[in-house]
């Protein structure tokens, strides 16, 4: 099949939804972008500015039909190879998805708790033309900056309140991340839990991570290897790290300050209760 047949059933199955069928197509239409040199954009060449925006419309695809399919290592590739074509004023300004894949990209790497590459992501929107004026009033990339700093501020609660409702996001894709967004801010609060202290009821516990059934705050207890005895969890401060049992997670400098926090908002539901 030609870069151009390739292209068209591409394009129809991602409308229609079929997104095993796009992925199958992929892998033949990026050997054909390779042999028309337009996989790496420049405007150096002679190759025409038309057949640089299809390209990045592909790749755009190419991104969008690995998040859905929840290929979050291949989504990710698929960002490093857009980028480029992003930096250049005049294929970026075509792009519809511009703002939305980047947005999403954000979030996957606060789910993967590496707030070092996001603040570098963040100071990459520079090459696009954008201040952090401009990103915080963005429609799509406002929701990671949001996550970001209620996260390093312990704001648990604006986190929690917008996950377990029916916000609505600006596209439906960043509802995928629903449930690694909690995970993740669970695992911030275990983390300073266990630092700031010996011991809690173990329905405190359940509030302050935000769960709903005892059963599960149990579970939580077992994956940590904590105790919990008579309504009481201890806190046990074994060598094998938190970030070792569920992945690298930042360290957060001022974790009285979150678990206060968080406390206050626990307390608040207790009333409610």
């Amino acid at each position: 099949m030609s870069l151009e047949q390739l292209t068209v059933k591409l394009t129809e199955s991602f409308i229609q939804g079929d997104y095993e069928t796009a992925s199958k197509i992929l892998t033949p239409i990026k050997i054909e972008l390779i042999k028309y040199n337009l996989l790496v954009p420049t405007l150096q060449t002679r190759i025409d500015i038309k057949d640089l925006i299809i390209t990045r419309k592909i790749l755009e695809i190419g991104a969008l039909v690995s998040f859905n399919l929840r290929e979050m290592n291949e989504f990710a590739n698929f960002i490093t190879q857009l980028k480029p074509f992003y930096e250049i004023k005049q294929i970026r300004e075509e792009s519809k998805e511009f703002r939305k894949l980047l947005s999403l990209y954000l979030i996957l790497l606060l789910t993967q708790d590496d707030l070092a590459l996001f603040h570098i992501e963040i100071e990459n929107f520079q090459n696009y033309g954008m201040s952090v004026d401009d990103l915080e009033k963005d429609d799509f990339l406002s929701i990671p900056i949001n996550f970001e700093k209620w996260i390093i501020d312990g704001d648990f609660n604006k986190i929690y309140d917008i996950l377990s409702t029916e916000h609505k996001f600006p596209c439906s894709e960043f509802n995928i991340f629903k449930d690694e967004l909690l995970n993740s801010m669970r695992l911030n609060i275990a983390n300073n839990l266990e630092k700031v202290y010996k011991e809690l009821p173990l329905e405190n516990l359940k509030l302050l991570l935000f769960l709903k059934q005892i059963d599960e705050t149990k579970q939580f207890i077992e994956n940590f290897n904590w105790e919990c005895k008579n309504g009481i969890v201890y806190f046990n401060k074994s060598e094998t790290k938190l970030n070792e049992v569920f992945g690298i997670i930042e360290e957060i400098e001022d974790e009285k300050t979150i678990v206060k926090n968080a406390l206050i908002y626990a307390a608040e539901m207790e009333k409610i209760i």
